[in-house]
């Protein structure tokens, strides 16, 4: 449903604003992410090779530009191109919430050392961070920039797995199997982890929706 106004961006200079300060979002978010991952899981001091913090206050700066940019566009041109305009203001919201998850994941690190395991779940774990931080993340960052509709819907489709997945994993911490081998701190700080990755995944796949569907249905799932 994108692709046909992101033409009209071109000639819209502050939409054309808007929406690479969005992109601009996209690749942050994305970076801060594995960062995080990499931090909590591959480093038993919970180092980072990036600051986190400065580049959560660029995202809010970018979140209030598109806000601002798109809304001075609407007062000037009045509702000419609102579906683009709505489009951007609807996801900058899932964007700025994934920055807000990979923060999260670093305080996790930094109160959980040395890395976390997942004990006899590690490799499903695995599957699970690998699928969004290696695969629906930056594919999906592509899609959306491309407004490639039939690489959003593949990805939607490809990873619909993985809300289920962190959900039965997470059920089977709190029933605290002792087969787990993993400490109570282990298995509450993998419960968190778990529910990051899985709110992670969904806000971007809401992203990823508003490539492939009506404004109405951005943040819904369809038929595949």
């Amino acid at each position: 449903m994108l692709r046909g106004f992101l033409s009209l961006f071109s000639r819209e200079s502050l939409l054309d604003q808007a929406l690479e300060d969005t992109h601009r979002m996209l690749g942050d978010v994305e970076q801060m992410v594995v960062a995080a991952n990499k931090a909590l899981r591959h480093s038993d001091d919970a180092e980072l090779d990036i600051d986190i913090g400065l580049m959560d206050k660029a995202v809010n700066r970018y979140e209030a530009e598109v806000r601002r940019k798109v809304f001075t566009h609407l007062s000037v041109m009045g509702t000419e191109n609102i579906y683009p305009a709505l489009i951007l203001i609807s996801i900058i919201i899932d964007v700025e919430r994934v920055g807000d998850y990979a923060k999260n994941i670093v305080d996790l690190a930094s109160n959980h050392q040395p890395r976390l395991r997942g004990g006899l779940m590690e490799d499903e774990v695995c599957r699970i961070e690998l699928a969004v931080t290696e695969t629906l993340l930056p594919k999906g960052r592509l899609a959306f920039e491309q407004s490639d509709e039939q690489e959003a819907a593949r990805l939607l489709h490809e990873h619909v797995w993985v809300n289920p997945a962190c959900e039965e994993l997470t059920r089977n911490l709190y029933q605290g199997s002792e087969e787990q081998e993993l400490s109570a701190r282990n298995m509450v700080a993998l419960a968190l982890y778990l529910r990051f990755l899985k709110r992670i995944n969904s806000h971007w796949q809401n992203i990823l929706t508003s490539v492939v569907n009506p404004f109405d249905r951005i943040g819904f799932r369809r038929d595949f």
